[in-house]
C-alpha cells in the first residue's frame, strides 16, 4: 500500500483489516505478518484493530530478514523469520528489490499527477513482472 505523511500505524491496520476481509482468512489458519517495524507495530496492536480481527484469529508476526539484522539483537530472536515455526526463511520484501529500477522513471513520475504516476508505477511493476514470468520459462524447460 501507499504511506503517505509517513507510516502511520492507521494506515496498516486499515490495509492489513482489508487485506484479511478480501482473501477470506479462517481463524484456524492464522496470519503471519511480516512488516519491517513490527516490534514498533505490535506494541499496541491487540488494543488497536483487536476487536476488528475474526475471533480467535492468531496473528504471528515477523520482521523480513533484510530489515531485521538492522533491528536490536533481541528483535532477530523474537520476529526473525528463521525463528518463527511454520514460516521458513523468509524476506519479506516484495517492492523494496525493485526500488533501483523504479529509480530510472522517478524524474519523470515525480513531475506528474497522482493519477499518472500511479499509473507509470504500476505499469513499470507490470514490465518488471512480465520479464520475471518471461524468464521461468528457463528454469521450467529444464
Amino acid at each position: 500500500m501507499d504511506l503517505f505523511k509517513g507510516e502511520q500505524q492507521k494506515n496498516v491496520d486499515w490495509a492489513f483489516i482489508k487485506k484479511l476481509r478480501t482473501t477470506n482468512i479462517h481463524s484456524e489458519q492464522g496470519v503471519l505478518l511480516i512488516y519491517d517495524i513490527l516490534c514498533q507495530y505490535f506494541c499496541h496492536f491487540h488494543q488497536r484493530i483487536g476487536h476488528l480481527l475474526p475471533p480467535n484469529l492468531q496473528v504471528d508476526g515477523g520482521i523480513g530478514s533484510f530489515h531485521v539484522h538492522g533491528h536490536k539483537e533481541e528483535c532477530l530472536f523474537q520476529y526473525g523469520t528463521s525463528f518463527i515455526p511454520h514460516s521458513g526463511v523468509t524476506v519479506g520484501e516484495i517492492l523494496e528489490p525493485l526500488w533501483a529500477n523504479m529509480n530510472q522513471i522517478s524524474p519523470a513520475a515525480r513531475t506528474a499527477s497522482l493519477a499518472h504516476r500511479a499509473e507509470m508505477l504500476d505499469d513499470h511493476a507490470s514490465n518488471s513482472n512480465h520479464k520475471k514470468a518471461l524468464s521461468l520459462r528457463e528454469y521450467i524447460h529444464k
